[in-house]
């Protein structure tokens, strides 16, 4: 019997403690991330001498020089950034940055309020724009691949659906002065 009375009195404690304790409201959501509003820095001219031509010319590099080859070591007397860090990123490691980099850029290139050396606006809603802006991304994440593969002749190889993208794409748009102002506008 007073095994029943300490069993139902636990049930009972159990019961009543379990009814006056605060529903858990729902978990709440994170607020969902919204960026902030984003005018571009600079012309697309700046972005591809910033991004696209060193980033592409060392993926050119490859086709003349191996990445695991090692590098010689900079003069200790020289105590300039690019110097000391030189050899901190070789090899590979430099090769797929690149690459990256690259397959990542048409997100810049195609940011709305992009501008053209001349002040034109770039023509980031025209169809052959973006079809050549993703030429570069398909062309840079193929090449990306061969280099996580350490393939020098794949890479190698791959330089030309980079130049491709790039002609292509300057052909229409940008084979004028610098500046000059039919920059930006297509040819047709």
């Amino acid at each position: 019997m007073r095994t029943l009375c300490v069993g139902l009195g636990l049930f009972f404690l159990a019961h009543t403690a379990g009814a006056q304790t605060p529903a858990r409201p729902a978990a709440a959501r994170p607020p969902a991330l919204t960026l902030p509003a984003y005018r571009p820095d600079g012309t697309l001219a700046q972005l591809m001498r910033a991004i696209m031509f060193p980033n592409s010319n060392i993926i050119f590099d490859v086709q003349t020089n191996d990445p695991t080859r090692k590098r010689k070591d900079p003069d200790p007397a020289d105590r300039g950034a690019l110097a000391l860090f030189s050899n901190l990123y070789a090899g590979w490691d430099v090769v797929e940055g690149a690459a990256i980099a690259l397959a990542e850029a048409p997100d810049l290139i195609m940011r709305p309020g992009r501008l053209c050396s001349n002040g034109k606006p770039a023509p980031v809603g025209r169809p052959d724009f973006v079809k050549y802006a993703q030429a570069l991304r398909d062309a840079a994440r193929a090449t990306l691949m061969a280099a996580k593969e350490k393939n020098q002749e794949k890479v190698s190889d791959l330089t030309n659906q980079i130049a491709e993208a790039c002609v292509n794409c300057h052909t229409e748009y940008r084979n004028t002065p610098p500046g000059g102002e039919r920059r930006c506008v297509p040819k047709n």
